[in-house]
């Protein structure tokens, strides 16, 4: 699946803080998957926009990917 986490960003582009497991647990559920927070090897928080293919062992056995796409928030 693919999920869009935006995050405030700066001059150049640059994120305030980073994309942690958590964050892509918390999207991961508001999409109706419960994907507990440990079972995403996410070896460094995300601190770039951008695109990354991230791993989540579904199963001892099975590892599904995950795409997350970090994009910059809108000021409302």
């Amino acid at each position: 699946t693919e999920i869009d986490i935006a995050r405030r960003v700066g001059e150049n582009d640059t994120l305030y803080g980073s994309v942690t497991s958590a964050d892509i647990a918390d999207a991961l559920k508001a999409k109706g998957f419960d994907v507990d927070k440990r079972k995403i090897q996410l070896h460094d928080p995300l601190k770039a926009l951008g695109e990354s293919t991230i791993p989540v062992k579904v199963h001892r056995d099975v590892t599904a990917q995950v795409k997350v796409k970090v994009v910059a928030a809108t000021s409302a």
